[in-house]
């Protein structure tokens, strides 16, 4: 069980969190469109996330070994002021030399040695944080709310800041956003000392890697991730963007976006309100409002059938978010805490671009609207089980 703790504790890591959410949300506009500002290639974008990709699961596992080993507090705060270090890296380079793709892949690279290990970190130091009051289903959906909150906002912040100052300016306040949450973190009063043994080896950390996917629940956790994530992030990603630019309505495509945070905030609000007592029904619940949502895609040009899809399916995922960090939290060892948090980010990682290259192959043969309803139909299939097994391996109650 996590450790109770009294006092502003909870406070202090959710305004950790919130800082951070907002830096990166912000960032996540601003990255992208400085890359195609400075490079004059629309393609550049996906160059640096590409080349991103494979040091961000390298750094996803080892973080998750430095999170048990070293101390979430100490990994929470070292990677966000990486995270801080590699925008002002970005702004000193533009000035001194000029930013070139080069730049942006070495420096992207720099930054994802903080945002990957520091996600496992702060998720992994919840347990750590919880209070008599703010219970471990109450923090996490408050998490799971401001997070939401934080990728409704923030677009719209970094447009705001990007039409009235200039870009360095725009850099400096992610960079501050960052520094801010390691500054909160400092003053946690728990989750210094490493959860692990000190002086692990090879074949001992190899092992625990092993039992991060012991419990049943954990994997079933794993595996509904990693095919939720090879059916969604192509639909996100390339068949929506393709279809609003084809209709050429780029305004309907933002607002179909922020329907999805807007019901992970529907959703994280009901946890923090009533919590996950009920395993069982949360799950069932949860995958059923992403099932029903998904099966919106079907019909993509009718325009509104995204936008009621995305919300429904941010409910789920609203629902799902809270409920899998108290699964973790309550259900793998202290000791491999960290590394059970970093697998999930791994898997988000991995899973993206295996759905990206399955969708690619499917547009050789099909025009989006087909691919959207086979992706729909792969992850009722996905859903359906997920469900089942579900109500299979979860209790029925939280204490039973």
């Amino acid at each position: 069980m996590p450790t109770k703790v009294a006092g502003a504790t909870p406070y202090i890591y959710l305004a950790s969190a919130a800082t951070s959410i907002l830096g990166n949300a912000v960032a996540s506009i601003v990255w992208p469109w400085m890359v195609l500002e400075k490079t004059g290639n629309p393609a550049a974008a996906g160059i640096v996330a590409t080349c991103i990709t494979v040091p961000s699961l390298i750094f996803a596992f080892l973080g998750g070994h430095l999170v048990d080993t070293v101390g979430r507090k100490p990994m929470s705060i070292v990677s966000d002021i990486v995270s801080g270090l590699s925008i002002v890296f970005v702004i000193l380079a533009d000035h001194l030399f000029g930013l070139s793709l080069g730049w942006f892949i070495a420096l992207g690279i720099f930054g994802a040695v903080g945002d990957v290990p520091g996600m496992s970190a702060r998720s992994a130091l919840i347990g750590d944080v919880v209070t008599e009051k703010m219970t471990l289903d109450r923090l996490s959906g408050i998490n799971q709310t401001i997070s939401s909150l934080g990728f409704l906002v923030g677009p719209a912040v970094a447009g705001v800041l990007l039409s009235t100052l200039a870009m360095s300016d725009v850099l400096w306040i992610t960079a501050v956003c960052s520094f801010t949450a390691a500054v909160f973190t400092c003053f946690l009063p728990v989750g210094s000392a490493p959860a692990a043994t000190k002086g692990e080896g090879l074949l001992e950390s190899v092992s625990s890697w092993k039992r991060v996917l012991e419990a049943p629940s954990i994997r079933l956790i794993a595996i509904v991730s990693l095919a939720s994530t090879v059916c969604v992030a192509p639909l996100i990603s390339v068949l929506l963007p393709a279809h609003f630019q084809a209709i050429d309505r780029p305004g309907l495509l933002g607002i179909t976006m922020s329907c999805y945070a807007v019901g992970q905030f529907v959703g994280g609000a009901f946890i923090a309100w009533r919590g996950t007592t009920r395993r069982r029904w949360v799950w069932v619940v949860a995958t059923s409002f992403e099932i029903v949502g998904m099966a919106f895609f079907v019909a993509v040009q009718l325009n509104w059938t995204p936008i009621v899809g995305m919300i429904l399916a941010g409910i789920g995922g609203g629902l799902f978010g809270p409920l899998i960090m108290v699964l973790v939290t309550q259900t793998v060892p202290n000791e491999i805490r960290g590394r059970a948090f970093s697998l999930f980010n791994a898997i988000g990682l991995f899973a993206s671009p295996i759905g990206l290259i399955i969708v690619t192959g499917l547009l050789q043969a099909l025009d989006i609207y087909q691919v959207c309803i086979v992706l729909s139909v792969a992850f009722l299939g996905v859903g359906t089980w997920g469900a089942t097994r579900g109500w299979a391996v979860l209790p029925d109650r939280a204490d039973s």
